[in-house]
């Protein structure tokens, strides 16, 4: 598998990405791709011992949390949001993720990737912890305004995720 991750994405970004990436690169049978300035995040690795499994692709230009999210991704070719969308889009990669500009995300992802069949609106799903073990919260502030339909595929777009990355059987 290979995980293709925005480096430039997020708070205190890329140093937090990239410790991130080291951290979780050992216990992970995958390679990560960390996108973004490669001097800035070869800089940033070479504060690890282990690198094992992460490699680089250059991206120039960022997605600031300031940027308007149409104009950011339209603009912003060679940003490594749209990089990795477009490389997870070529299926370079297996999965895309950013803690970066959420709308800039969003309109990527629409633009740039697609939709799943079938999917009329794409919905934020974080992962939260709970005394009953972790959940998932699914369209977290995406969609203002829902129609019944896009309710009931957010569910089953839940419903799906739960039992896949979680293990959860029958998620209700």
């Amino acid at each position: 598998m290979k995980i293709l991750v925005d480096a430039m994405g997020g708070d205190n970004a890329p140093d937090e990405i990239v410790k991130g990436a080291v951290e979780v690169a050992d216990s992970v049978d995958a390679t990560i791709v960390l996108i973004g300035d490669e001097k800035i995040i070869k800089d940033k690795l070479s504060a690890y011992e282990s690198k094992k499994n992460i490699h680089i692709k250059h991206a120039s230009e960022r997605i600031y949390n300031e940027d308007i999210p149409t104009k950011a991704i339209k603009a912003k070719k060679d940003s490594s949001m749209v990089v990795g969308l477009n490389m997870l889009k070529a299926k370079e990669g297996e999965v895309f993720i950013s803690a970066g500009n959420t709308g800039a995300l969003l309109t990527g992802s629409l633009l740039n990737v697609g939709r799943i069949k079938g999917i009329s609106r794409p919905a934020l799903c974080p992962t939260l912890p709970s005394a009953k073990g972790p959940f998932v919260l699914v369209d977290a502030g995406a969609n203002a305004n829902c129609k019944p339909e896009y309710l009931v595929q957010f569910a089953k777009m839940g419903a799906i995720y739960a039992e896949k990355t979680l293990g959860i059987k029958n998620p209700r």
